[in-house]
């Protein structure tokens, strides 16, 4: 029995464990929390028990048939179902545009559905083979970093714990819950991602009207197991997504893990080193798989010196310093008022985002690597990232951080 068969083994037995775990003997008493967003909640547990078999049977169709595809057959099987997803995510785009203006005739928006239908159907017979291959090319990838463990089994085998493993699937809502006089992760709540902006809106008025900052935001994957990953996504970010997912999954048997929610900074700690992790394993694997199929993103010409280019990053930034400044000077209305005045602003300059407020940072200053953030974290990870031999070491070494203050101690602070 090969490495490979025995991971999906084990993948089979950590989802089969997630699936039957026993309700806790006592409901939990209705919050606040469950009055405002509990008719949109998405059920983890449904959802895994909901795609248990349509996930499992071709992992079990493998395990014991196993099936070998050439390295650029299962590259271009990739590209095409990605191809696929952002034209069926495109096509959708218009099927809902057209309904909504009413402007095409009853029998153009059938055509139109009819396409959508035939790409989906497309889509179906890729998927299980294609999530199948991302998850194999990571785990390689994975594995030359040092991480997986020799199990004495048949003489020796390397097995990668836990397996990488991912759904092509609408990504969840969350909603995201901060103080208003303080920027300060609160709460946040998975929901449905078959939400209106109608229904998003509402729920932010609830959480305004026990004063406190409110948010709806569709998330860019969930660290359920399998995780959950959008279809309609370039490759690399594909490739990244699935990676960063598979972090969380590996420090969750780690200290860092287990203390997510001790406080904020922990999980900033573990969300950033996520992100940079992630972020050079799916680099790793886009230069060893597909970087040669041509497939090279280029970046665009530098700016002109008499046309400086629009710096989002550092305009973010200065706008949380402005915020936080305002906030602890108790300006709390001055500073929402700011931050609509600077959304229009971002607007204005090419960057739409549909709310900005305190929830907002809050939920992205998680990510100290980016531009919502003012936390120093990111850059310390970045330095343990250099001091480290290897990106492998990087994660062994990260994954065992369990305070704010051991993550100091790790760069010699």
């Amino acid at each position: 029995m090969n490495s490979y068969r025995i991971g999906l083994l084990i993948e089979l037995i950590l989802v089969l464990c997630l699936c039957v775990l026993p309700p806790s003997g006592q409901a939990p008493k209705p919050t606040v929390w469950d009055e405002i967003a509990g008719r949109y909640v998405f059920s983890i547990t449904e959802w895994e028990l909901g795609n248990f078999f349509n996930k499992w049977g071709y992992s079990l169709e493998q395990f014991f048939i196993p099936q070998k595809i050439p390295q650029q057959e299962s590259v271009q099987r990739v590209e095409d179902y990605l191809s696929l997803a952002q034209n069926a995510s495109s096509l959708q785009d218009t099927i809902n545009r057209d309904k909504a203006e009413d402007n095409s005739s009853q029998a153009d928006i059938e055509s139109l559905e009819a396409q959508l239908a035939q790409l989906t159907k497309q889509m179906h017979i890729l998927q299980d083979q294609v999530e199948a291959i991302v998850e194999g090319q990571i785990s390689s990838v994975l594995s030359d970093e040092g991480l997986d463990k020799t199990i004495n089994l048949a003489g020796g085998i390397n097995i990668l714990f836990p397996p990488v493993d991912f759904q092509f699937q609408e990504e969840p809502n969350v909603l995201i819950v901060s103080p208003r006089d303080k920027i300060e992760l609160t709460k946040t709540i998975l929901l449905s991602p078959d939400l209106s902006l109608e229904q998003e809106e509402d729920m932010e008025n609830e959480v305004a009207a026990i004063g406190m900052s409110g948010l709806v935001q569709r998330v860019g994957g969930v660290a359920t197991y399998p995780s959950i990953i959008p279809q309609d996504i370039s490759l690399q970010y594909l490739l990244s997504a699935v990676a960063h997912e598979w972090m969380h999954h590996y420090f969750y048997f780690h200290p860092l893990g287990r203390n997510y929610w001790a406080n904020y900074d922990m999980t900033s700690i573990n969300e950033t080193a996520a992100d940079l992790g992630g972020s050079e394993i799916g680099q790793l694997v886009y230069q060893r798989y597909y970087a040669q199929t041509g497939n090279e993103t280029t970046s665009p010409p530098p700016a002109t010196p008499s046309q400086p280019a629009f710096d989002f990053n550092k305009e973010m930034r200065q706008i949380r310093v402005t915020v936080d400044r305002m906030l602890a000077q108790g300006q709390i209305d001055e500073a929402e008022q700011y931050m609509e005045q600077m959304r229009e602003y971002l607007a204005q300059n090419g960057y739409y985002i549909r709310k900005l407020n305190q929830a907002y940072f809050a939920f992205y200053g998680t990510y100290s690597d980016q531009p919502g953030s003012v936390s120093p974290i990111g850059g310390y990870l970045q330095e343990l990232r250099q001091e480290s031999p290897s990106l492998g070491d990087f994660i062994k070494t990260v994954s065992g951080i369990a305070s704010y203050d051991q993550l100091l101690h790790a760069i010699g602070q």
